[in-house]
């Protein structure tokens, strides 16, 4: 075995040449491939935390109105309350005070009534009772 200097002067020139094409050929477009996809993962990554970002952004919103809304709600329902019953604490008395007109006309018929019975019945009670007494008497001897 020799050591030829003319095969190891060819052996790195077609090396280096090698090396030339290669880079030029094949790792310069897939080192550029590469950043490519590098990046569209990079700006997907910042896509997706701003989509987050929003997302909570806008629950937190959600979250604020429905509570918001809520308050609204029971605040609404609570005035909507109070009118009901300060609406029904005046029809309720409204109709005592129609009831109890109507009670006193009632007893004032009523003494009217009773007036014009015992005025017509008075002067026939003592013959009523004349006889009742005469019955009662009549039928114990």
């Amino acid at each position: 075995m020799n050591i030829q200097p003319s095969v190891i002067v060819w052996t790195v020139i077609c090396f280096l040449l090698l090396t030339v094409i290669l880079k030029n050929l094949l790792f310069t477009p897939v080192l550029k491939i590469i950043d490519s996809r590098r990046e569209k993962v990079e700006n997907a990554d910042k896509k997706l935390r701003d989509i987050e970002n929003i997302t909570a952004e806008n629950e937190r919103r959600l979250a604020e109105e429905k509570a918001r809304a809520e308050a609204e709600g029971i605040a609404l329902a609570k005035e909507k309350i109070q009118q009901i019953q300060s609406q029904g604490k005046m029809e309720i008395e409204i109709a005592r005070r129609k009831c109890l007109s109507d009670i006193e006309e009632y007893r004032n018929g009523i003494t009217g009534e009773y007036d014009k019975i015992v005025c017509s019945v008075a002067p026939e009670m003592e013959t009523a009772a004349a006889i009742f007494a005469k019955n009662i008497i009549s039928d114990r001897i």
